[in-house]
């Protein structure tokens, strides 16, 4: 559920004040950044995404850097409303093992779930390593954005 913070906290990295145990924050401004990847069911080109934070805050601690957030666990509501309309293809799927809603890329002629490591993990991917510098893609919130459970590489 997202948490409005006072003005002094947005964007600075700044741990919140209060529930600092309820999930990480999202610093803003969240960006959306999209490239394309080859289908593994159907080796169509497809259209993939990626959420990028100015800064991911975990347990009170701050990466004090952009990074891409992934996987992210029972997104909230306004998060996947505003990506309905930008990338239809970046939606919650079944719940995993866990049991958890995640927020996960599909193929757009398929329909098949493109998994988060061949699109972040392995070198070579469209979203590999660290954001770049510049222009990000379109912003999607400009305000901080707390979350149950996201990954994301420091």
């Amino acid at each position: 559920m997202p948490h409005s913070y006072s003005q002094k906290n947005i964007g600075q990295g700044a741990a919140p004040t209060s529930n600092a145990d309820q999930g990480m924050r999202l610093v803003a401004p969240l960006h959306l950044r999209t490239s394309t990847a080859t289908c593994w069911k159907c080796q169509s080109l497809t259209q993939v995404h990626a959420l990028v934070a100015s800064d991911v805050v975990d347990l009170g601690e701050s990466g004090q850097c952009r990074t891409y957030v992934h996987g992210i666990a029972n997104p909230p509501a306004e998060l996947t409303q505003t990506l309905h309309f930008l990338a239809p293809n970046l939606r919650v799927d079944e719940p995993d093992a866990d049991g958890e809603l995640r927020l996960t890329n599909h193929c757009a002629h398929c329909g098949a779930l493109q998994a988060d490591v061949y699109l972040f993990e392995e070198p070579g991917a469209p979203f590999f390593g660290r954001p770049p510098e510049g222009h990000l893609g379109a912003e999607i919130l400009g305000h901080d954005c707390v979350v149950d459970d996201a990954r994301y590489s420091t």
